[in-house]
């Protein structure tokens, strides 16, 4: 099998990261191809079609539209920039995960769900990025916006805003801004963790926040596409009445969405990845 990889599209903090998961392909056997369009298979860095990482769009329709599987490496935020995703296609929901689980990984990642809440008195609208692909045909700006509109009919909350920290929305129009502030002593960290559970609710689309309330304990309400759908909320009607299901199963699944550089270094990951069958026969 070739892999291809682009190490000029890849953000600074992620080289070490893709070295680490071209160390472990090359410990399976796997040739890795530097700027190749014409391998088995291809690795990108995010779904983020700006800056470095801009070009890695035409790689990901390429080897999309040529039915190839595309690993996409991106940031974590079970221990951010200890920990990194890895998924075939994307990196949300509707992406190739790795399965079977290790049922003791989530207690060696030390995820310890805290209790559901049942307090709060805000509605926290987490934003992710609008130049990621991981919205797919969904417009941001229309989804914020109806986000808001729709919750005027079904509760008299306040609501805030929380802009990505590296992305700002200039045409949206809310009352109520929380801006991120960045954690010293951290790389690029910022302070949603500390003061979520003071939220009724966590309002995103596909990204990290969603999951993080649900970890932290608070009802969450996301598109289907999220990685945090299975125990989260998707319909705002449901606001005041947020169901908060069992999480067990669930943190199982989301402890296997991202590793360190040391396990992806070894290939485990990859191998798992590999073993769910998901290459077409010129792969094998």
């Amino acid at each position: 099998m070739r892999l291809a990889y682009f190490t000029k599209q890849v953000a600074l903090n992620g080289a070490p990261v893709l070295k680490s998961f071209l160390d472990g392909c090359q410990r399976l056997g796997i040739v890795t191809v530097e700027n190749s369009m014409n391998c088995d298979a291809a690795v990108i860095w995010s779904m983020v079609w700006q800056g470095r990482m801009r070009a890695n769009q035409s790689v990901y329709q390429h080897y999309m539209a040529a039915k190839k599987p595309v690993f996409v490496l991106e940031v974590g935020m079970l221990h951010r920039n200890l920990t990194w995703k890895l998924a075939i296609n994307g990196t949300t929901g509707t992406a190739i995960w790795i399965d079977p689980y290790d049922h003791h990984r989530h207690k060696r990642l030390n995820l310890n769900l805290i209790p559901w809440t049942n307090t709060g008195s805000e509605i926290v609208i987490a934003a992710q990025r609008g130049d990621s692909g991981q919205w797919g045909n969904t417009d941001p700006t229309a989804w914020y916006q109806s986000v808001v509109s729709n919750l005027t009919q079904y509760t008299d909350r306040p609501v805030i805003f929380r802009p990505h920290p590296r992305f700002l929305y200039s045409n949206l129009t809310m009352s109520r801004f929380q801006v991120p502030k960045k954690l010293s002593n951290t790389y690029d960290s910022f302070d949603f963790e500390t003061g979520i559970r003071r939220a009724w609710a966590v309002i995103n689309f596909n990204s990290g926040p969603g999951s993080q309330a649900i970890i932290h304990g608070v009802p969450a309400f996301v598109d289907a596409s999220s990685l945090a759908a299975p125990v989260a909320n998707t319909d705002l009607a449901q606001i005041e009445q947020p169901v908060r299901p069992c999480r067990e199963s669930w943190v199982k699944m989301i402890a296997h969405t991202e590793w360190t550089q040391e396990e992806l270094a070894s290939g485990v990951p990859q191998q798992k990845l590999l073993d769910r069958n998901i290459f077409h026969a010129s792969s094998a």
